[in-house]
């Protein structure tokens, strides 16, 4: 079931015309192999300076545009985006990225219901 985009969260939606997002076939981050299966997140990444905001909007605008049409699949976008972003997939670090993208779902639909962006607060002594 499709869930409603509030507020600022939509407005950043439309800052870029993507098509409707409802999988992760959808998602520009992700591809389908010669044999068909997905891959998760860009091999072979050449780690410019503008992709940070890159990786950013992939988060802000797809895969939140994603949890609104579809939060399970939303999910596993962000699961299988982090385990392929490391190369290690052991029971460890598939735990905590389960935890990681459960939690970035709900605040995916906290923000949907108005709640504010988390903003990190700079510390000198970090």
């Amino acid at each position: 079931m499709a869930h409603a985009i509030g507020g600022e969260q939509a407005r950043r939606l439309m800052l870029i015309n993507y098509p409707l997002i409802c999988t992760r076939d959808d998602l520009s981050f992700t591809a389908r192999d010669v044999q068909g299966r997905m891959v998760n997140w860009p091999r072979n990444n050449p780690g410019v300076a503008a992709d940070w905001e890159k990786g950013m909007t992939f988060f802000d605008q797809e895969v939140s545009a994603l949890a609104a049409f579809d939060e399970t699949e939303a999910f596993h976008a962000i699961q299988f985006a982090i385990m392929g972003m490391g190369g290690r997939c052991t029971n460890l670090e598939i735990g905590f990225v389960q935890r990681v993208a459960a939690a970035a779902v709900l605040g995916l639909r906290a923000m949907r219901n108005g709640e504010a962006d988390f903003v990190a607060v700079d510390r000198e002594d970090n």
